[in-house]
This record gives C-alpha cells, sequence and structure tokens, in this order.
C-alpha cells in the first residue's frame, strides 16, 4: 500500500461505541426466553460478559463474541484490538482463553487484501500472546470493515468470576484508564494527531491477563470488563447483580493522556449520550460532578480494564501485584450496602 488508508475514515462509528445502546438492548433481551438448567451458570439475564456452561465438577466453559468496526486507522493495529477486546470477556470470568473463531466483514474490491492480511496478523499475534488458538472463523464480503471474535476458555468453579458478587466492603479496583471514547472519535475527526492517540491504542491492545495467584484471585469478589457502556454502565450491572451501591470517586479514575482535553472540548460520540439515558435515573451525585468529569464516566471504552469488587484487606496486595503490567491501575470506588440509587458518584 503504497498511501496508507486510515480505517476509521471508512466508517461512520468504531469500536465498541458502536454497540446498540444499552437500553435498548436490555429491552431486547427482555423479550427474550431464559433458560433453566443445571449447568447453565451463567446466561445473558444479568448482563454478564460471558456464558458459563459446567462441563463437570472441575470444569466450566466460558463463551463469547465481540466484534466491531474499525476504531484505529491501522490494520495491524485493529486486529489487535479486536482481538484483546474479545478475550477480555473470558478474563472477566476468571478465566482462561483456549481457543478463537474470527468473525470477518470485509470491503472486498474496496480494500485491498493487504488490509486484510495485516489485519488478521495482529489479531494472531494478540490470541498467540494468550495462550490460545486461532482456528477457524467465518467470513462475509460487506460494504464495512468488521473483526471480531468468538472466544472459548476455561475456569475451575472455584474461579470463577461473575458480576453478582460484590460485598459491601469491597473496595473497586479499575486496571486501566477511560478516555478511548473520546480519543478515537477525535482522531477520527482529525482534531489530534497520530501520536496523542498511541497511548490509547496502546492501551486498547494491551490484554487483560492479570495472571494472580490463588490467593488474590479469590480476594475477586465480583468482576466485570469495561467496554462500550462506559464505566458507569458496567459499574451499573456490577451493583444490580449484587444487591449493593457503588460510591464512586471521579477524581480517582485514572484517564488516558489528553482525554480530559477532548471531553472538555464536547468531543463526545452518540453512545456518550445513550448511556447517560441509560444510567442517569440509576445515579446520585451528577450535580456535584463538572461536565468533563460526567462525560468520562460514560464514555464508551473499547477493550478497556477490568472492574473489580477486591476484598479491602488484599487490595493494596492485588494492586502491587499488577502494577507493573497496569501502573495506571488505581481504587476508584466503595462498594456498600445497597441504597436508594445503585450508584453514587461524588468528585
Amino acid at each position: 500500500m503504497d498511501t496508507p488508508i486510515r480505517l476509521t475514515k471508512t466508517v461512520s462509528k468504531g469500536g465498541c461505541a458502536a454497540k446498540i445502546a444499552a437500553g435498548t438492548l436490555r429491552a431486547l433481551l427482555e423479550t427474550l426466553p431464559t433458560h433453566a438448567h443445571p449447568d447453565l451458570l451463567v446466561g445473558h439475564d444479568l448482563f454478564d460478559d460471558a456464558a458459563v456452561w459446567r462441563v463437570n465438577d472441575d470444569t466450566l466453559m466460558i463463551q463469547t463474541i465481540d466484534f466491531f468496526t474499525p476504531v484505529v486507522d491501522d490494520p495491524r493495529d485493529f486486529g489487535a484490538v479486536a482481538a484483546a477486546n474479545a478475550l477480555s470477556d473470558v478474563y472477566a470470568m476468571g478465566g482462561t482463553p483456549t481457543t478463537a473463531l474470527s468473525v470477518l466483514a470485509f470491503p472486498v474490491g474496496i480494500l485491498p487484501d493487504e488490509v486484510l492480511a495485516e489485519m488478521m496478523a495482529g489479531a494472531a499475534d494478540a490470541i498467540a500472546a494468550a495462550g490460545a488458538f486461532l482456528v477457524g472463523g467465518h467470513s462475509i464480503e460487506d460494504d464495512t470493515l468488521k473483526l471480531g471474535f468468538s472466544v472459548t476458555g476455561f475456569v475451575h468453579p472455584d474461579r470463577l468470576w461473575r458480576n453478582s458478587g460484590a460485598r459491601a466492603g469491597d473496595v473497586l479496583v479499575l486496571t486501566k484508564p477511560i478516555g478511548t471514547g473520546t480519543l478515537a472519535g477525535a482522531r477520527k475527526n482529525d482534531e489530534i494527531d497520530e501520536a496523542s492517540m498511541a497511548p490509547a491504542i496502546e492501551s486498547m491492545k494491551q490484554l487483560n491477563r492479570l495472571d494472580l495467584p490463588s490467593d488474590l484471585h479469590a480476594a475477586v469478589h465480583a468482576a466485570t470488563d469495561v467496554t462500550g457502556f462506559g464505566l458507569l454502565g458496567h459499574a451499573l450491572h456490577l451493583a444490580r447483580g449484587s444487591n449493593v451501591t457503588i460510591d464512586l470517586r471521579a477524581d480517582d479514575v485514572p484517564l488516558l493522556p489528553g482525554a480530559r482535553e477532548t471531553l472538555e472540548r464536547g468531543i463526545l460520540t452518540k453512545a456518550h449520550t445513550s448511556t447517560t439515558h441509560y444510567v442517569d435515573e440509576h445515579v446520585a451525585g451528577r450535580g456535584g460532578l463538572d461536565a468533563a468529569a460526567w462525560w468520562s464516566l460514560v464514555d464508551p471504552q473499547t477493550s478497556g480494564g477490568l472492574l473489580l469488587c477486591v476484598d479491602p484487606a488484599r487490595a493494596d496486595d492485588l494492586l502491587a501485584h499488577v502494577r507493573e503490567a497496569f501502573p495506571h491501575v488505581a481504587v476508584v470506588a466503595d462498594v456498600v450496602a445497597a441504597g436508594a440509587h445503585p450508584i453514587v458518584v461524588r468528585s
């Protein structure tokens, strides 16, 4: 390719910001049948990150799928981000990914074949780094480029994390900084340069692999990852699933370089608004935040960090263990007994 193709210029919206709005999706899921089976341990009822099926007394199978349009311009980076994002759901359940199947829609004849080769190379490298295997997939010809993966993983029953196990007294740990949504929007519209986008790309490419020893793994009572519904959307699912209130301190939430500035400039996506509509009635304290702080809490993340409800007695040990790989890891909230609102925000 003589002139690099900017993939984000080929789509109207990219990454997890292209998700169907959370409220619309919840209403749709409520029309679907629920399934009662002794081996179906996690289904779609609590908006958890993946489905979980009991294989035997020692093994649970985790299944998930994620795909989206380009959120970055470089094809290899896009492949790596798409793979990391899909793998993250298995990590968020406490598991280990083993196999991945690609889900690809490619504009044949519009984008050159080299774009496809680079995308899949980036994805294959990320999947291999996770210790998993790319074993096949399905592709179609389409006008709009889309890439993702169906990932299968496994976990011992004693190591399973859900979004429904948070306990009053826990602290809430976030492993990656926030801001990919506003920064990706700014880059797509040429409001920031490539160098300003680089930290967000590296964050999105990073696997959410924590490699916790057994004692620290057990100190995590609930978990999810932060993606298209923003920090507040996914925190709301934790709070609802666990019947607790999350008391969140906006000033403690780490932000990617430049994210505060783009939010102050009003560089937002449609998802900022749709997530605000989804969470607003469930959140107390919004009036105490400035506009940029609020928008950061609903910023749609692509391949965002893990959100972990941790025993406070082990929180410092967990932070020390993961800080080398995740230098921005922070305690951002306290989990308290359920109150009038599932979420309380303060500066």
